[in-house]
């Protein structure tokens, strides 16, 4: 009998790590892909060059999104069984939701334009597909964070304590993705502004909000 209790006591978190195993390996597998564009064929390219920038931008970006995301799991249900038609449910949405923001990390590594190429042709530098996509990472992320918070008030899990940061994660996220697709308008610009230089000015702005993701969640990020 006590076997039994243990091994029911084990299979919750062990559900909780199967999936989080899945969405580990598509965060993993876009950070490799950025990491492919950044330093093609071992050429380091050109140094502070606008994809170098734009690798930035995405690694400070993935990091505490990757970060809420797992945890999430852990704050929900790894304490509370889903009990329930609703509960199972919304687990299985969370896991969906999970996934499909992993699978943008993707689509956001592969627009990162290849450097240039030091001694040789400069490659044209195009972000614009990859301040696109990761504008759509941003408010896609924004809908789950809105959807999330409503289904936790209702269900009352124990991450409806926790709104007060996920309307400050909305703002940040909202922001980031205002700037993005500003930059992707950055032909219209006055030639002052080059791509190299917007692409810093996007990674400045990633990088206050991924501080501030961090000061803000502190309590949901950190057990």
């Amino acid at each position: 009998m006590q076997h039994q209790t243990v091994d029911a006591a084990q299979e919750r978190p062990r559900l909780i790590d199967h999936f989080k195993r899945a969405y580990q390996i598509i965060v993993g597998l876009a950070i490799t892909l950025a990491c492919t564009k950044l330093f093609p064929n071992d050429d380091p390219g050109v140094p502070w060059d606008t994809s170098f920038w734009l690798f930035c931008a995405f690694f400070i970006t993935v990091v505490p999104i990757f970060h809420g995301g797992d945890r999430s799991l852990d704050v929900k249900y790894l304490q509370a069984p889903a009990v329930g038609f609703w509960s199972r449910a919304a687990y299985i949405w969370d896991v969906y939701m999970l996934l499909i923001t992993a699978i943008l990390f993707v689509k956001i590594a592969q627009a990162i334009p290849g450097p240039a190429v030091l001694g040789g042709s400069p490659q044209p530098a195009t972000p614009a597909l990859f301040y696109k996509w990761m504008a759509i990472m941003l408010v896609v992320d924004v809908g789950i964070l809105i959807f999330d918070g409503l289904k936790n008030r209702l269900l009352q899990t124990r991450a409806g304590a926790e709104l007060g940061a996920y309307v400050k994660w909305v703002a940040l996220n909202l922001g980031l993705a205002i700037i993005c697709l500003l930059a992707k308008s950055y032909p219209e610009y006055p030639p002052y502004l080059s791509a190299n230089t917007i692409s810093i000015i996007v990674f400045a702005f990633a990088f206050l909000r991924t501080v501030l993701d961090y000061v803000f969640g502190k309590g949901y990020l950190f057990p």
